[in-house]
């Protein structure tokens, strides 16, 4: 993305508009002092410069000020709470607008609440902040500064404001803004809103004491998504972890509930995918589905990647225990539940699609390979015939099937490939499986493969009779759509 730099020569615009803009150059963390004279007072405290040394740092080299800026977010909670109280509270906020070089990376808003809570809705791209491996949900947000439009491939994150929002509230604002921003058929959302929404038996809504994931269900619910609740069991096996990958893998954003911390954050995301583990034969036994010989892609994943409204964007949760260079202060063995908003027509569960996985496979009924690993996500039919038509490794002859198969709007994809395919970043055996189907039906399948035939239904004619073709497949690439790798 381009740099603000040609917008900021107008300073005529600016003029007319009664905004100033001011450049801070950035050279060295000290540099962020400088702030405190271009923000004006009630929008800025020492923990904010603190936070931007902290994470930022030397990464950007100039911080371009704009003030003032009417943020609806904040104005949202502005009418409903902050008016209402005998401290008088201001309604305009700043926007600090980050650039390295000639590259924009987006912005964060400062606005006029308690100390502490300054930091406001804020839009940063992945790649100004990580420098290692993350596999992330990104959408595209727009930033009208000065008469132009720019574009941040970004998620959404902000601080609690303690009072009126905390950390579920902020947790959930992240999910529904990503979700109102990527896909026009659920509706976008201001922080005030979703306080509105919130349904309390047991008094007030402000001061907020915290929100349960039966609470957050009923908010996703009032935006059109179809929640599931799922965890709330500490097991020794790796069951729950499987079960939030594969959302994750879905593209999926949650928010997740941590214990004993008593905290809500929204996992975006995982970390780097440990491909080595593989090479060692004591590992794999260790990870292997003995039941299946199966491998779930789960249990090669390093780290999740959360947004966690205490720290910044993008921090990565590990999946053992957090040391001293872990961005955050937990790791995933804290995470207890978490509540997934899914397509209101999404009937089959990530566990009974495992299941059903590994009965056709111990049932031998096509020839997959020996041992799998085993990738199972969520994806929508037009993505999956989009893939597959521009795909330069898939056979023609899958091609064609994926192309001209009856589906419903989204699918459950089982990618299947042994270990040395997987390793490559391929696919050797796929099932589709229809996500409206009854929990109780056997053989919700709609098409499968190997390497030597594959099968599929015609679901607007019979559905239960087997179309068979038989024909070499080679390994194609892995599908790669629902996450962005940085």
């Amino acid at each position: 993305s381009r740099g603000l730099g040609d917008v900021y020569k107008r300073q005529v615009i600016g003029e007319l508009l009664m905004i100033k803009i001011t450049a801070v150059p950035i050279q060295k963390e000290k540099d962020y002092d400088a702030l405190k004279k271009a923000v004006p007072t009630h929008l800025m405290d020492d923990k904010v410069i603190e936070c931007l040394k902290k994470y930022i740092g030397t990464k950007c080299d100039t911080i371009k000020v704009e003030y003032p800026y009417y943020d609806s977010d904040y104005l949202s909670t502005y009418y409903e709470h902050y008016a209402q109280k005998f401290k008088k509270y201001e309604k305009t906020c700043c926007r600090l607008h980050l650039e390295a070089g000639e590259d924009y990376y987006g912005y964060i808003t400062l606005r006029p609440s308690v100390e502490g809570t300054k930091i406001g809705k804020t839009y940063i791209a992945p790649e100004l902040l990580l420098d290692k491996d993350a596999y992330l949900m990104l959408s595209n947000f727009d930033a009208h500064v000065a008469g132009q439009k720019l574009e941040i491939r970004c998620f959404p994150w902000k601080k609690q404001q303690t009072d009126i929002s905390v950390c579920a509230h902020t947790a959930t604002w992240t999910v529904i803004r990503y979700f109102g921003n990527k896909y026009k058929n659920y509706a976008d959302t201001t922080i005030g809103d979703i306080v509105e929404k919130v349904e309390n038996d047991w008094g007030r809504k402000t001061p907020s004491l915290g929100l349960d994931p039966v609470q957050i269900s009923d908010l996703f619910k009032q935006y059109g998504l179809s929640p599931l609740i799922i965890g709330g069991e500490k097991t020794s096996d790796h069951t729950f972890m499987d079960e939030i990958v594969a959302y994750v893998e879905s593209g999926l954003p949650m928010v997740g509930f941590l214990s004993p911390q008593d905290h809500a954050i929204s996992i975006i995301g995982h970390g780097r995918i440990n491909y080595e583990s593989l090479d060692n034969p004591e590992t794999v036994e260790h990870l292997l589905d003995k039941e299946a010989n199966v491998i779930p892609h789960s249990r090669l994943i390093s780290s999740l990647y959360v947004m966690d409204d205490r720290y910044f964007p993008y921090r990565e949760v590990p999946m053992g225990l957090p040391n001293k260079h872990s961005d955050v202060k937990y790791g995933v063995n804290e995470l207890y539940y978490a509540v997934v908003p899914l397509y209101n027509r999404m009937q089959l569960a990530y566990r009974e699609v495992y299941d059903r996985m590994v009965l056709w496979l111990k049932a031998n009924v096509m020839k997959w390979e020996k041992v799998n690993v085993c990738r199972i996500y969520i994806t929508s039919a037009n993505s999956l015939r989009y893939r597959a038509v521009s795909s330069s490794t898939m056979p023609q002859v899958l091609k064609d099937v994926i192309q001209t198969l009856s589906l419903p709007k989204f699918v459950w994809c089982i990618d299947l490939a042994g270990i040395e395919n997987y390793k490559k970043g391929l696919t050797t055996g796929r099932i589709i499986v229809d996500t409206t189907s009854a929990t109780w039906e056997k053989e919700p399948w709609i098409m499968r493969h190997d390497m030597e035939k594959v099968q599929y239904k015609d679901y607007d004619e019979d559905p239960n009779y087997v179309y068979t073709k038989k024909i070499a497949i080679a390994p194609y690439k892995m599908y790669e759509n629902n996450l962005k790798h940085i």
